[in-house]
């Protein structure tokens, strides 16, 4: 058994904040690690086994950002972005137009406007829905299930990817799913709303990031098989919800996160300036989205 007190030093700084930005290009590289404060420093700590390879991936951090300008004391944004899991601002925001919007009701501007509509959708080329959708919810029960399960399992992916970029790959996996859904159905008489197809995003995201790192067909087998046990128990849920979302929503952050693993971006999507532009680009989406779709007639 691996000894914790046999673990290597491979950096340390005295501000908690530089420590926690290495861990996370660790956490990119799926490099074992752990971080303590060893007065007066802080130290980043990893296996014998992953010492040359850690030290590899942080020499290549360092390279690359090495004629980059410091972050300016007064930019606190983008550091907060990777260092610290930023979940609680987003759900209340699903709350507040919640409060705004209310339950489902025929009548609602909301409603009539941001659902998805195959019709609408397919007829009238409204893609927007398949992001103000994600936004909109047909009872409170609905909501509070989507906020409770959501928030836990984006709380896991930002520690892993940095908020900005978390976020902005469960809007794509949410809306993914949402346009596979509305293709394969065709025109007719559908409509649905809610953020549960970007929460069984999530856990697609999860599982293609942990797929992509295993090397033994049972555990790969294994991890998909939990993640289908969860649509099984927990995808049918409330009214004018739809497993057909639910499904194409955890297939398309499977693909998002075997993407993000494959291709090493989360190497420069850790960089706090990275962190702020994807988090800037999904609020301009939710928000663009939302506009076409208030001013189309």
């Amino acid at each position: 058994m691996e000894r914790r007190d046999a673990w290597q030093v491979v950096a340390q700084a005295p501000g908690q904040r530089q420590i926690l930005l290495w861990a996370l290009v660790l956490s990119a590289a799926a490099i074992r690690h752990r971080v303590i404060f060893a007065p007066p420093q802080w130290q980043l700590l990893v296996p014998p086994a992953d010492e040359t390879a850690a030290r590899e991936e942080l020499a290549a951090y360092e390279a690359e950002n090495r004629d980059w300008p410091p972050v300016p004391a007064a930019d606190h944004t983008s550091l907060f972005l990777v260092e610290r899991p930023v979940v609680i601002p987003v759900l209340g925001g699903l709350l507040a137009l919640y409060a705004a919007s209310g339950a489902w009701q025929q009548e609602s501007l909301w409603f009539a406007k941001g659902a998805v509509d195959t019709t609408s959708i397919l007829v009238q080329h409204q893609w927007w829905r398949v992001i103000t959708a994600l936004t909109l919810h047909a009872d409170l029960l609905h909501l509070l299930g989507n906020v409770t399960i959501g928030g836990v399992l984006a709380y896991f992916l930002c520690r892993l990817t940095g908020s900005g970029f978390g976020w902005l790959l469960i809007l794509l996996a949410g809306g993914l799913g949402n346009a596979i859904n509305v293709l394969l159905r065709g025109s007719g008489d559908f409509e649905s709303v809610g953020f549960s197809t970007a929460v069984f995003g999530t856990v697609g995201i999860l599982t293609g990031l942990r797929t992509a790192r295993l090397t033994s067909a049972q555990d790969v087998v294994v991890g998909a098989g939990g993640a289908l046990s969860l649509l099984a128990v927990l995808g049918s849920e409330g009214k004018r919800t739809d497993l057909g979302a639910h499904l194409w929503g955890l297939a398309a952050g499977v693909l998002l996160g075997l993407v993000v693993a494959r291709t090493g971006m989360l190497r420069w999507a850790v960089l706090p300036r990275w962190q702020l532009v994807a988090a800037l680009v999904g609020l301009g989406v939710v928000a663009g989205s939302w506009w076409l779709a208030l001013i189309s007639g």
